[in-house]
């Protein structure tokens, strides 16, 4: 019978049998319970630092593992690619404008005999 995989505390694109997320948000609460500031909301920073230098590198030996942490930079490479097709564009434009509005200064300046 398959075990329901579920979404790590830390990385909701990281999918682990259900014991092994229990024992990450135990530690995760864990975090939580230490921290300084009882009205914090969110993942503690602790948490998060815990998670990307311990834990993801002890679950990167597992092959299924691995295939999801490549599956997600893939995902994070194209977001990043959509983003830039959508940036350059408007970057080039307000680059045009710049340049238009240095030229109509130079144009007064000139007008009325600004060196």
């Amino acid at each position: 019978m398959a075990t329901i995989a579920r979404m790590h505390p830390c990385a909701n694109w990281l999918r682990l049998p259900p014991h092994e997320t229990r024992r990450a948000l135990d530690k995760v609460l864990d975090f939580r319970d230490k921290s300084a500031d009882p009205t914090a909301s969110g993942l503690p920073p602790e948490a998060i630092e815990w998670f990307y230098n311990e834990e993801l590198p002890r679950l990167c030996a597992r092959p299924d593992v691995r295939v999801q942490v490549e599956q997600q930079i893939q995902e994070l490479l194209q977001q990043a690619a959509t983003i830039e097709a959508e940036i350059s564009p408007a970057a080039a434009a307000l680059q045009r404008r710049l340049d238009e509005l240095a030229l109509q200064v130079d144009v007064l300046e000139e007008a009325i005999g600004h060196d």
